[in-house]
């Protein structure tokens, strides 16, 4: 189910009449606190249910396989328990992740790598229909934030960091929580666990701050990202099929056009990712429930460090506090501190996706984050945070934000691109002689005419986030006259109503 479709609508308002009823009544019974939870964690599943029943039986499987391992290693009298209990978790969460996401991936190269060695000796290729080639299992919606989410709670279970929960279906509903189950915030148990066991309800200031979140989210996702689509599909094709079965048309494509799609790409992903977090971040809050800020206006970053604090921030959250520390951290010296956050940045890139693309991706984001910590970043930390207007921190901030928006929906090639051999073609064209004069023979806008149409999709959220970068503040209008607010709340919804696209899909729901 898509919070972008009117099936949402109805099924949100249908839980929430009950939801309320039940936060009322828990205030004196508590039964009515158990019917509350019973009845989030029902919706919860029917909700990751309407895609497809049978994945069902995948995250009823890893939330009993944590629950049980949580419980033993906080049971057990030994370290050696403890241990075995904590790798039955981890290795469930990521055998089911890898057969579900990584199989098709690895059989494949698998496959090529056989036929190629096989050909070479005067042998026989397999074919497509041998019986020791399985492909094309369907990736379960959601799967990498949940098996994420329940791994780092067992994990802070064995540090002791959280104590073990016993109650079985809050911990289900923790897992399975509508909001954020299908594409995240990747929660931390310490922070969502106390506020799902304890009676829900709504504030007024919490309604406020939801309703912002919420149509600031419809329209980053619906408007600026969805628009932006039609676009970047000219040039990037809207699917696998069609490049398949066109691959030709990619040699069409002018290395304008491209560097001007990239930069649209990474403004449609975020606003696509960003939007709807942003809708799950207020339709928790409805519920009475916080979730963690998944993005804080990250096209505005001044480096790279700075970016991936400010983009798919649980994620990077989850990377540092259980692979980044793990290997140590910046504790043995520069150089490993250097290599393990590199790795971090291979790692995330092979968690978006099964295909080298995302691997290249991921080192290309690894090599502008190394090459900064290791020249370019204060050797001190600032002491101001707001330091004094000059002409020189002007010139100098905007270069280096532009320099890292440019650096980073460069790498969009990567991110974007079906397989290696189109990959290599889209950044031999970005990085070649441009032919400006050819560009109407693909029947693909002109690259000075495609960014402006993406550009004047962009500017009010360009407009809306810087405010809120350079004030620290998300809901700084709240503190405008009530006719700025006014305002703000008609054009953002008109824009909303009259050009927004309904039903699409949400990117990261592919990873």
């Amino acid at each position: 189910m898509l919070f972008n479709t009117f099936v949402f609508l109805i099924f949100f308002l249908t839980v929430y009449v009950f939801f309320l009823i039940f936060g009322v009544l828990a205030k004196k019974y508590k039964w009515a606190l158990r019917a509350q939870n019973l009845w989030l964690l029902a919706a919860s599943y029917f909700f990751y249910g309407w895609w497809e029943w049978f994945f069902l039986t995948l995250i009823v499987t890893s939330t009993l396989v944590d629950y049980i391992s949580a419980i033993g290693i906080e049971n057990s009298k030994t370290q050696l328990r403890r241990k075995l209990f904590l790798a039955l978790s981890i290795i469930a969460n990521l055998g089911l992740l890898f057969t579900m996401k990584y199989f098709d991936f690895f059989s494949s190269s698998l496959v090529a790598s056989f036929n190629q060695i096989s050909l070479l000796f005067g042998g026989t290729a397999l074919q497509s229909n041998t019986i020791f080639t399985i492909q094309h299992i369907v990736l379960p919606v959601g799967i990498s934030f949940y098996t994420f989410q329940t791994m780092s709670y067992t994990i802070d279970v064995y540090r002791g960091q959280i104590k073990a929960e016993r109650d079985f279906f809050d911990f289900a509903l923790f897992v399975n929580y509508f909001p954020q189950l299908v594409a995240g915030p990747i929660e931390r148990a310490i922070d969502l666990l106390p506020q799902l066991k304890k009676p829900k309800f709504p504030t007024i200031e919490g309604v406020q701050l939801a309703i912002w979140d919420i149509l600031l989210g419809y329209f980053m996702k619906v408007y600026v990202a969805d628009n932006l689509a039609n676009y970047i599909d000219q040039v990037f094709l809207g699917g696998k099929g069609l490049y398949l079965a066109n691959p030709g048309i990619i040699a069409t494509i002018d290395g304008s056009q491209i560097f001007v799609a990239c930069l649209g790409l990474l403004m449609q992903v975020y606003c696509d990712f960003a939007g709807y977090s942003f809708i799950a971040l207020g339709t928790s809050r409805l519920l009475g429930v916080t979730l963690t800020v998944n993005f804080e206006t990250p096209e505005f970053s001044r480096n790279p460090i700075e970016f991936w604090n400010r983009w798919h921030i649980t994620l990077n959250r989850w990377f540092r506090d259980y692979v980044y520390f793990s290997l140590g951290g910046s504790k043995f010296g520069k150089v490993k501190q250097l290599r393990n956050l590199f790795l971090i940045f291979v790692v995330s890139g092979f968690w978006h996706g099964a295909n080298w693309t995302f691997v290249f991706w991921g080192i290309i984001q690894g090599v502008y984050t190394v090459f900064y910590v290791a020249f370019l970043s204060p050797k001190t930390k600032e002491t101001e945070e707001n330091p004094k207007f000059s002409f020189r921190n002007l010139f100098t901030g905007t270069l280096s934000r532009i320099s890292i928006y440019v650096l980073v929906a460069l790498s969009g090639v990567a991110f974007r691109s079906y397989d290696a051999n189109m990959m290599i073609l889209y950044f031999q064209k970005v990085f070649s002689i441009w032919e400006w004069t050819a560009l109407p023979a693909n029947g693909i806008k002109a690259a000075l005419p495609l960014f402006e149409e993406m550009f004047r999709l962009t500017l009010p959220l360009f407009i809306l986030d810087g405010i809120s970068y350079f004030k620290k503040d998300r809901y700084w209008f709240y503190k405008q006259h009530y006719s700025l607010q006014a305002f703000i709340f008609i054009f953002i919804g008109f824009l909303i109503l009259i050009r927004g696209i309904f039903g699409k899909e949400v990117i990261y729901f592919a990873f």
